[in-house]
């Protein structure tokens, strides 16, 4: 069962500073046509000297009245927008970070590790998926500590009744099977597992005549 993870930073992976330049982007280009449609207009206006001035005067109080109103409500939505942003890149961003960190941890043999997420992150049903491949993995891995265990002992058995007996082909034979088995016993190894396993006898040396 995945249990609560928590964070303290808030930048943790670089698709969150991607966002961010993004739509620091598009409120730029915003911003550019809106004072092409109406702010340009207005500017114009004033610097006309064709144009009286009672009607400069209009233009120049439609600017200033602009200024009061309108871009103090932009900033204020731009803010918005970004804060929501993102607190909304960081509920991805930080599961995309765990996963990442939990492919390093894996692919070093900690089969034991889980996904973690916080209550609120997105990708809880990949993070729910990911949980599940593990368990199932784990369980073959087990499954293939439990033959290996089997194999070994069965070879320690047809070692000992036919060591001193056999002529040298079988004896290289059993040498070469020898090897194979701790070689199999050492990648089996390189995986650690939830459950502890019950031990192997790693000491036993397995001797052909």
């Amino acid at each position: 069962m995945m249990g609560r993870y928590t964070r303290r930073q808030l930048f943790v992976h670089p698709i969150q500073y991607w966002f961010v330049v993004t739509t620091l982007m598009y409120f730029a280009c915003m911003l550019i046509v809106l004072y092409g449609i109406v702010v340009l207009p207005m500017v114009e206006t004033l610097d006309d000297p064709s144009v009286g001035w009672q009607e400069q005067a209009q233009a120049a109080t439609q600017f200033l009245d602009f200024n009061a109103r309108v871009w103090p409500w932009i900033a204020v939505t731009f803010l918005g927008l970004l804060l929501h942003s993102m607190y909304f890149m960081h509920r991805i961003a930080g599961p995309l970070y765990r996963f990442k960190t939990l492919f390093h941890t894996i692919g070093a043999g900690n089969l034991y590790q889980r996904a973690k997420l916080r209550e609120h992150d997105y990708l809880q049903r990949e993070a729910g998926d990911f949980n599940a491949m593990l368990e199932q993995l784990e369980q073959k891995i087990e499954s293939l500590n439990v033959h290996c265990t089997n194999v070994t002992q069965a070879y320690e058995d047809v070692a000992r009744l036919i060591q001193g007996r056999s002529p040298s082909p079988l004896n290289d034979a059993l040498l070469t099977l020898e090897e194979e088995v701790r070689q199999f016993k050492a990648d089996l190894n390189e995986f650690r597992l939830r459950t502890p396993q019950p031990p192997m006898d790693s000491s036993a040396k397995m001797k052909a005549a």
